[in-house]
């Protein structure tokens, strides 16, 4: 099956109260990677009445997403003959959040997952996308996963800078705020 060309909308670690972007093009869906305000979702959609597709961040609460937003947190949806798949939150880092998680056990876990054409999560990838310091040490989990299922694009926030790699034939962006993207 061959997916159609989208644009897409990609928000992580969105830090401004209401969502204001100045959006020169128009967008087919949106993907959130985490620490996204929840009415933030609810203005994106009565403004532009799109599908938003999300994981969960560190910071993000623990009561479910807006009605307007599905969870893609170890789920697969089909949107324009795109398979969207995802992983919330980040590898633990103080104990204290709802949101992090052992990073041998979501091996195990992501080693099931099955292909996606596109891999959202909050966690960058481990000596990828990551920063040096404890707080923003990325997923080996999730480089594991990217390794072997080579989904063509994986995005994520939770370093709040704009980074760019490839592994192997998959395309992985670091989005902090929001920002369009074209997939072909």
């Amino acid at each position: 099956m061959i997916a159609f060309p989208s644009n897409v909308l990609v928000i992580a670690d969105y830090e401004k109260y209401h969502f204001e972007e100045p959006l020169r093009s128009k967008f087919d869906f949106v993907l959130s990677c985490g620490d996204v305000p929840f009415h933030i979702f609810e203005e994106i959609y009565e403004l532009y009445r799109k599908p938003i597709f999300a994981v969960k961040g560190n910071h993000d609460p623990t009561k479910p997403f807006p009605k307007c937003a599905g969870d893609v947190h170890h789920r697969i949806v089909q949107h324009r003959n795109w398979l969207i798949g995802g992983w919330q939150g980040v590898p633990i880092y103080k104990s204290s959040g709802p949101y992090e998680w052992d990073d041998f056990s979501a091996t195990e876990q992501l080693s099931k997952f099955p292909y996606v054409d596109i891999f959202i999560c909050h966690s960058p990838v481990y000596r990828k996308t990551d920063k040096a310091d404890y707080a923003h040490i990325g997923s080996e989990a999730i480089l594991h996963y990217i390794k072997e299922k080579q989904p063509k694009y994986v995005y994520h926030g939770h370093v709040h800078s704009e980074i760019g790699t490839m592994i192997d034939n998959t395309a992985v962006v670091s989005v902090f705020g929001a920002k369009i993207f074209s997939l072909k």
